[in-house]
């Protein structure tokens, strides 16, 4: 079943090399629901019932959702080492030792575990599609008078799922955010986007501002940028009823420069594998790749928390690029013999290893099928945001690269050469 899926969503050997190199037609997953143009109104009775300032100086209680994810664990530790707020983690856990293990786990996975961060963190269990955050009328009033601002990473992300099976989360989850942040005491609210909703359209795209965002007629059919774009009209909704806002949309993000830490089911690393596995690489080592590491965006974004901006969206970019044949040179370096292979050998390749390496079919099925292309991205805002904080997004080098490539040899993801 999983090499049927496989090789049905596998149909070009650019889908494999992720988003700098998937052409337009690939981008698209059928038509859009027709259930998007009614979530994408927030309900009227979400309106903020005073009025608040954007910049939080001095935040006494972060809620933050997705700590246990990838983008998640660097956010908690950028809370933790910016600010002296409490944070208040709310995941999908039976209890809160089990939701406080969870954020541990990540912190762990991406090198970022310290006892004083973990002392930072308050588990709440709960869900995001549940009214309330399945919390008791009690615990969700509470959490609202220790909160007095938002961080919303929380999705679920899977680019092969169709819309309906992500909106609860996606969807709904965000909607619950902002009623909760519209209530009695209302707090900003920071939601984490992606540069991939601006060029999620039918047309032609080749330069993605922070102002852009396709009309609805526009859009394609991926089930997870059907939900960021509507997570953003619902945040830009509220937004103009005058809660603060900031959308946040991060680029490709990688791990620390100093750890090279990072999420194992992107696009791609996923590409880099299966090159690896197959020994072989795809024609096109001229394509452009750019990676933005995880803990400039998780300061960025908290740097915008205590400061505040006049802007609604920042894009998190890296301005700088490497070409993919250094990649392929790097690996090369380490003794991986990878010539570059036609096309056609390399889809059957693939195809024969999906058939003995159940991990790499899927995650070939679940890598990303939609993102700015070679779109040029740019950022204008968010540099006059942070504006004199220090904070620069590192460059793209053969050292950032290798810290990767090292991280994902010692979890086992990558084979070591021979």
């Amino acid at each position: 079943m999983v090499r049927d899926r496989f090789e049905a969503r596998l149909r070009t050997i650019e889908e494999m090399a992720g988003p700098n190199v998937i052409p337009d037609r690939a981008r698209g997953q059928g038509a859009v629901p027709p259930e998007v143009g009614a979530d994408a109104r927030l309900d009227p009775s979400i309106v903020p019932s005073a009025r608040v300032g954007l910049a939080v100086s001095e935040p006494r209680g972060v809620l933050l959702t997705g700590a246990t994810g990838f983008l998640g664990a660097y956010l908690v530790h950028a809370l933790a080492e910016r600010t002296e707020a409490r944070i208040y983690c709310l995941v999908r856990a039976a209890d809160r030792e089990a939701a406080r293990d969870r954020v541990a786990a990540a912190l762990r996975r991406y090198r970022l575990w310290s006892a004083p961060t973990l002392a930072r963190v308050t588990p709440l269990a709960g869900d995001l599609a549940v009214p309330g955050f399945g919390s008791t009328a009690r615990d969700y009033a509470a959490l609202a008078r220790e909160v007095d601002v938002v961080v919303h990473n929380g999705a679920r992300v899977n680019h092969a799922e169709p819309y309906a099976r992500l909106r609860a989360a996606n969807v709904s989850g965000t909607a619950e955010v902002l009623r909760f942040a519209c209530g009695a005491t209302p707090k900003p609210v920071h939601f984490v986007s992606t540069t991939s909703v601006a060029s999620a359209t039918t047309r032609p795209v080749s330069t993605v501002s922070e102002a852009d965002r396709p009309t609805l007629a526009e859009l394609t059919g991926n089930g997870y940028l059907l939900g960021k774009w509507v997570g953003e009209e619902l945040v830009a909704q509220a937004a103009a009823r005058g809660l603060p806002a900031v959308i946040h949309r991060p680029d490709r993000v990688c791990g620390s420069p100093r750890t090279g830490a990072a999420g194992p089911d992107d696009a791609f690393w996923t590409m880099v594998r299966a090159a690896v596995h197959v020994g072989g690489v795809p024609p096109g080592g001229d394509a452009e790749v750019r990676l933005v590491p995880a803990d400039y965006v998780a300061a960025a974004l908290v740097h915008t928390l205590v400061h505040g901006t006049p802007t609604l969206v920042h894009h998190l970019i890296n301005p700088t690029s490497m070409r993919l044949d250094t990649v392929w040179e790097r690996l090369r370096h380490r003794g991986f013999d990878l010539p570059t292979v036609p096309a056609e050998e390399l889809v059957a390749r693939l195809q024969r290893a999906a058939t003995t390496d159940h991990v790499l079919a899927a995650a070939l099925i679940l890598a990303e099928g939609a993102a700015p292309g070679a779109a040029r991205i740019t950022a204008e805002r968010t540099a006059a945001a942070l504006a004199g904080s220090g904070l620069a997004c590192p460059p793209m080098t053969p050292a950032l690269l290798d810290r990767h490539l090292d991280y994902f040899t010692d979890t086992g993801f990558l084979p070591r050469p021979g």
